[in-house]
């Protein structure tokens, strides 16, 4: 069938060549998404698969893990994917077998597994795949909201329980912070609250914006932008920024908050900085100051778990900063212990950035720090180093992933099945001094390391299974719709 769709796009041109190649890039994704299902069948099938299902990580993490570099993507998004992929196989043969001709695309196969996740029963489940496989054809032009409305109508006429009402999108309230990935050092929030929260935020970020002096040189959309970060920082007020040293306003910053910035300190130097919103610019720093990274060009700083942040912003906000020397190692002797010392510890988080772990980017302040060759027999020193989220770090300890780390912090890994991938510190491109090569790995050929199976037992462990929460999740929903079944099944008035 496949090859038939890529004859059939050759030849043609214009909007039809979009459209045949589109249907394409469809049955692609629905063969990828049963490859990753087959790599979870054989992953049940091999030995020691009941136990893994108890472990935090456990066989539906370990595939995720599996597949996500392979797609380029995250772990978040793959076991997203992951999900969708066993569930169009287990539950929805028929929508599948839709999807493998390219009819349809992702979008409408993940709001049809999203939608009918409340249907348990078997027959209704059959009813609602063979129903919306017959339809589902017919509204791929659908805006999202008719297109959740048309695959609810089906799930009332079989299940009504199942329907999963918009009275409860209440308990899908969340808050995401995204990166604007253009440079400009900002940052955009997204978030659903409940109405009561929302007014006590819009009032408490009016009364923060009105602490400052009149002679404040920002709007008020700026001060009310400025004022969520104070207010959540714990501040008693947004500090003014009308530059004068007897402002009233001038010192509520009280926080115990701490954000960690990389900038080179040429950049903390800089005898020129801007200014930004009408604050004073900051004074330049003396030569002799230690700051946070080595001698590089004068270029941006870059917030943890943030990006960057560009070069002005860093000079005028952050020259008044706590700062914390960061010194490349260069060829220093290996530490005794095996937890390294803060000074070791702070350079590789500033080497690293992120984790580094294929396809992962939680911010190198929230990860462990990772012997590469497990301490003893590899020693504590840079080249032996890395960041690791507690998710990966896991992956490589107990799922069979390898490493090897080079000098300059590059690391080459090896998954389970044999693909093969490089990561780089994320200090290369930004400060490349950091990524200067240390003092080759010492290792200690005489030291025995434990076994796979000895490491097993110290595997953190779940209280309940994946599928046990799972199936409680869902029940918990159905008896919260349950009312509106009974009301919509009560027979008419005589």
């Amino acid at each position: 069938m496949f090859e038939q769709l890529v004859e059939a796009a050759h030849g043609t041109s214009g909007a039809g060549a979009a459209g045949a190649w589109a249907r394409i890039e469809n049955a692609a994704c629905a063969r990828r998404l049963s490859a990753a299902a087959d790599v979870l069948d054989r992953m049940y099938a091999a030995d020691g698969s009941a136990e893994r299902d108890q472990w935090i990580l456990d066989n539906y993490a370990a595939v995720a893990a599996e597949i996500a570099p392979t797609q380029h993507v995250s772990l978040g998004l793959a076991a997203s994917q992951l999900a969708i992929a066993v569930a169009l196989r287990d539950r929805f043969p028929g929508v599948n077998a839709v999807f493998m001709t390219g009819a349809i695309s992702y979008r409408e196969v993940a709001a049809i597994v999203s939608r009918t996740r409340l249907v348990q029963d078997d027959d209704a489940l059959a009813g609602v795949d063979a129903a919306i496989a017959g339809n589902v054809e017919e509204w791929t032009t659908l805006s999202l909201m008719k297109l959740h409305t048309k695959i609810d109508y089906w799930i009332d006429r079989f299940d009504p329980a199942a329907v999963r009402r918009a009275e409860n999108s209440s308990r899908s309230r969340y808050v995401d912070v995204r990166d604007s990935g253009n440079g400009t050092g900002v940052a955009y929030i997204e978030a659903t609250v409940y109405a009561h929260d929302g007014e006590l935020i819009d009032q408490r970020l009016d009364a923060f914006a009105a602490t400052v002096c009149e002679n404040d040189p920002r709007t008020q959309e700026q001060r009310r932008g400025d004022a969520l970060a104070a207010a959540v920082s714990g501040a008693q007020g947004l500090p003014c920024a009308c530059g004068s040293n007897e402002c009233p306003a001038g010192g509520l910053t009280a926080s115990n908050v701490v954000v960690h910035v990389v900038a080179s300190e040429d950049t903390l130097r800089d005898e020129t900085p801007v200014e930004l919103d009408g604050e004073k610019p900051a004074e330049a720093v003396e030569p002799d100051d230690p700051t946070l990274a080595g001698p590089a060009a004068t270029g941006p700083g870059y917030v943890m778990g943030r990006r960057v942040v560009p070069a002005p912003i860093v000079a005028a906000k952050l020259a008044v900063a706590r700062r914390r020397p960061v010194r490349h190692p260069g060829d220093a002797a290996p530490e005794k212990r095996r937890i390294p010392s803060a000074a070791l510890a702070w350079f590789v988080r500033c080497r690293d950035l992120t984790c580094r772990f294929p396809n992962c980017d939680k911010p190198a302040t929230q990860c462990d720090i990772d012997h590469t060759i497990p301490h003893p027999r590899g020693a504590t020193q840079a080249s032996n180093l890395k960041c690791l989220c507690r998710t990966h770090h896991l992956c490589k300890t107990f799922l069979g992933w390898r490493d090897r780390q080079h000098p300059d912090g590059t690391v080459d890994w090896l998954s389970p099945g044999g693909q093969k991938y490089t990561t780089h510190p994320g200090s290369r491109l930004l400060f490349p001094s950091l990524c200067r090569p240390t003092a080759p790995a010492v290792v200690d050929p005489s030291v025995d390391l434990l076994d796979d199976a000895v490491r097993c037992l110290k595997m953190p462990r779940r209280k309940r299974p994946r599928e046990q929460s799972r199936a409680d999740a869902i029940e918990a929903e159905r008896r919260r719709n349950q009312p509106y079944a009974d009301e919509r099944n009560r027979p008419p008035p005589f």
